[in-house]
């Protein structure tokens, strides 16, 4: 698979990204753990020059991230390789580094925008961002036009080359398609939580459809059955109320039932799930581009080969689409 432009960016970039959310360690969000447990930070820096190594030279994380503890070792595993890499980070969600704790209270005006990004540059250790993302999905059209005058600002003075909105909402990926000129929606997207309609958008717009959640939340790793659970200090255990595919540490039984459903599809051709589930979002649009959450060697490696199986078929595509939809 060919390298994928993000927008109209000009930035070029592997088909599929490193997610750097479990390298950030723990953290709190409003007092819930909100992290993936605890991470090796060594393992995690041999982890991004492993994916650098293999072709993926896409990083994305945010400032929320182990309160900046993602940047940092973001920052630490590209020294010297800096320009080899482009890194997208995520900014507008309020945290206190001291404590871990990120708060759902909210900031996308300009003074936030300059000060969070200046505060990113410092911890990734570059002098530029690729791709600075707005990192709450909702707030006002004032709001969002603060924040649009605040990027443009920023990519003008080169502090940004480019920028997105992390965002579910189709209505308000549009009007931000519609008013300014940035190159990417993230949003998530994956075989059992399909989302056309945000594609298409990006589709028309000339947008990257940057997808988290790829493999939902690592349902799609194949590695969960009816009796897995997994503990409070891990994300999908810890009790929030957004998070999709597990209910206190436990998958759900209706997408455990979706997986076994299109497993056989998924892996065919010598493919491992991660690498079916994978090859479905590419199957899904030329726009679209993965960022599996990575921690360690052995995933990035993993993840990695997918590219060389490249998309699923338009026949497997529409079989998916017959099963589950």
């Amino acid at each position: 698979m060919n390298k994928k432009t993000i927008g109209s960016s000009g930035l070029q970039v592997s088909p599929l990204g490193f997610g750097g959310w479990a390298i950030g360690g723990p953290f709190l969000l409003d007092g819930l753990p909100d992290g993936w447990g605890e991470v090796d930070d060594k393992e995690s820096i041999r982890a991004v020059q492993t994916a650098l190594d293999q072709g993926i030279n896409f990083f994305d994380t945010a400032d929320v991230y182990g309160t900046g503890h993602s940047e940092e070792i973001l920052g630490q595993a590209l020294q010297g390789r800096r320009q080899d890499a482009v890194i997208a980070t995520k900014f507008g969600f309020t945290y206190d580094a001291a404590t871990r704790n990120v708060f759902t209270k909210l900031d996308v005006s300009r003074n936030y925008i300059r000060w969070a990004c200046q505060a990113s540059l410092r911890r990734l250790g570059t002098d530029y961002i690729d791709l600075y993302q707005i990192h709450p999905g909702d707030f006002s059209s004032e709001q969002l036009d603060e924040a649009i005058d605040g990027l443009e600002r920023l990519k003008q003075e080169g502090l940004i080359r480019a920028y997105g909105w992390s965002t579910w909402s189709t209505a308000n990926a549009e009007q931000f398609a519609r008013k300014s000129s940035g190159a990417a929606i993230q949003h998530p997207l994956n075989v059992l939580s399909d989302d056309s309609s945000m594609v298409e958008l990006c589709e028309r717009h000339g947008l990257s459809s940057i997808n988290n959640s790829p493999l939902a939340m690592g349902l799609l790793s194949g590695k969960f059955t009816a009796a897995s659970s997994l503990p409070a200090d891990d994300v999908r255990g810890s009790g929030h109320e957004w998070v999709q595919y597990f209910k206190d540490g436990k998958p759900l039984p209706e997408y455990l039932a979706k997986l076994d459903a299109v497993r056989e599809i998924l892996t065919s051709g010598g493919r491992s799930l991660v690498q079916g589930a994978l090859a479905w979002i590419w199957g899904k649009s030329e726009c679209t581009i993965p960022i599996p959450g990575l921690k360690n060697v052995k995933q990035v490696e993993e993840a990695a080969k997918a590219i060389s199986f490249g998309p699923l078929t338009p026949s497997q595509m529409s079989e998916i689409e017959a099963i589950l939809r």
